[in-house]
């Protein structure tokens, strides 16, 4: 048997064609719900946010979190100036996370600067059969230029502060505190080797001298000086030679 079919000119594809893939681009890093609510923020609490929200901690000590928290902050603020959609913010703040990725991973300028005009163009997937074809010719030049001005013009300084081990410097502050010397004491205390406090206290109470007689005949006053001078003429016992031995000894 044979069996025959005439053609209708129609062809019917019996294939099914595959099933368009959502372009999640815009939501690699931050959710669209996060970004909403950083373009309604103020810088303090949109800092705050991406810190949380992105894992960034002692930007305060920590010089490359520091770097990256307020390169984030920046981008939004960006967009907030130039009144982006969650859509185009978003893929913003995707392509900063991948320059900022290949900076950590050691790229050169030339390198990072074709790869980012080839995804912003979107004649390279950032993922598979994902591009950045979201975006306006005015959104795509806009990014651009904020990428020009901000980590492309500064490129070997933002390198440098990202790739290099941060020096720890621990500053420590001495202060001496003199306090009130107890009473009844000496103030500064005498030496531990010097005259005794017993010796002290006799010296500063002795009584006064008593006035010398003056004797009337000449030669007698020079008998009795140079009788003085002999026996060192002070009767300070400080000085007597039992508190100069002991001292010594």
């Amino acid at each position: 048997a044979v069996v025959s079919t005439q053609s209708t000119g129609r062809t019917e594809s019996t294939e099914s064609e595959p099933e368009p893939v959502e372009n999640t681009l815009s939501w690699e890093v931050l959710t669209r719900e996060q970004i909403l609510e950083l373009l309604g923020c103020s810088p303090c609490d949109a800092l705050t946010k991406l810190c949380s929200t992105l894992a960034i901690s002692n930007t305060h000590i920590n010089l490359k979190n520091s770097i990256r928290a307020d390169l984030y902050l920046l981008a939004v603020h960006f967009a907030q100036q130039h009144s982006f959609t969650d859509t185009a913010a978003g893929g913003l703040i995707t392509i900063l996370h991948h320059v900022i990725a290949r900076i950590l991973e050691d790229k050169s300028l030339p390198e990072i600067v074709f790869e980012s005009s080839e995804l912003l163009t979107g004649t390279k997937d950032f993922k598979e059969a994902q591009k950045f074809d979201f975006l306006s010719t005015d959104e795509t030049i806009l990014i651009s230029e904020y990428l020009q001005t901000t980590i492309f013009q500064h490129f070997s300084l933002y390198k440098c502060a990202l790739l290099r081990e941060q020096e720890e410097t621990i500053i420590s502050l001495e202060k001496i505190i003199y306090t009130c010397p107890p009473l009844g004491s000496f103030d500064p205390p005498p030496l531990a080797e010097a005259i005794s406090d017993h010796d002290i206290e006799v010296y500063l109470n002795a009584p006064p001298p008593e006035p010398e007689a003056i004797e009337e005949e000449g030669d007698e006053e020079e008998g009795s000086e140079e009788i003085e001078k002999e026996d060192g003429g002070d009767s300070n016992p400080l000085i007597s030679l039992g508190n100069v031995q002991t001292v010594l000894d």
